[in-house]
């Protein structure tokens, strides 16, 4: 029995933990369909954008945690490796925009897990925390560089070593999350999210993910070549032609994805 729920509706694809009973833990089953999942999302050339939520009443209460997980010791290194780590890096590096509607609360790795999508939207019963010091653990789940590129080390340090519980309302404050709403709305505003995302022009989304991506580690000449290589790209797609006719013509654009044949000049690292 698979523990994430998936579905398409139209070209968004819609991914639920679903290990209700146990907060959606991050236990290696759950963590195996939700990658296998994702991957069948993006092997799906229908599919333009991905919803990803929790069921129950919490998203995600990080690590399952148990005898099995505190007798590990420094074998929990190789585990996340071949486990949580990849699956982050995937979902960041992929050509989908990934929305994430964070239902309840996320703690621990489940707080890496709701911040590595593109867009998060964050229900008012939302928390956020950084659990891993009441355990005596350190930080995983990419928390790390995710918390601190969105409300800066001060703060983040402070959630970290005191482990105290961020709401939504002072998550969207800070700039954690895109938006919070009310619980009613949450999967209703994702969903529309994810579909004006999957009718946007795919080639353009991909970049300037890949852009955003890579510009936190790179110094500024690197960037702005990566923006010139990644601006050939786009133009040498049918979706800026449609994109710019739009525009002169006043319409809403049709986007399809398509690369002219002729003229096209691949950004860096493609």
């Amino acid at each position: 029995m698979t523990m994430v729920k998936s579905e398409r509706r139209g070209a968004v694809a819609l991914l639920t933990l679903d290990n209700p009973e146990k907060y959606n833990a991050l236990g290696g089953a759950l963590l195996a369909d939700l990658r296998a999942a994702f991957e069948a999302a993006e092997a799906d050339s229908g599919t333009r954008a991905v919803v990803l939520t929790g069921a129950g009443k919490g998203f995600c209460a990080g690590a399952q945690l148990g005898t099995a997980t505190f007798e590990a010791g420094a074998e929990v290194g190789d585990w996340m490796r071949a486990s949580i780590n990849p699956l982050i890096e995937k979902v960041r590096a992929s050509r989908l925009p990934v929305v994430v509607a964070v239902n309840g609360p996320a703690a621990g790795a489940g707080v890496g897990l709701a911040l590595m999508g593109d867009i998060v939207l964050a229900a008012r019963s939302a928390r956020f925390v950084l659990s891993f010091v009441g355990l005596g653990a350190a930080l995983d789940g990419g928390t790390t560089v995710f918390l601190q590129r969105a409300i800066g080390a001060p703060r983040t340090r402070a959630l970290a070593l005191l482990g105290e519980p961020l709401s939504a309302e002072t998550a969207a404050v800070w700039g954690l999350v895109w938006k919070v709403v009310a619980d009613d709305d949450l999967m209703r505003e994702a969903s529309a999210l994810a579909e004006r995302l999957a009718n946007g022009p795919p080639a353009s989304i991909a970049l300037i993910k890949a852009q955003l991506e890579s510009a936190w580690s790179a110094g500024l000449a690197e960037v702005l070549d990566a923006e010139a290589s990644a601006q050939s790209t786009a133009f040498a797609t049918d979706d800026l032609r449609e994109g710019a006719a739009a525009f002169m013509e006043k319409r809403t654009p049709r986007f399809s994805g398509a690369m002219r044949a002729r003229g096209v000049k691949p950004a860096k690292g493609d």
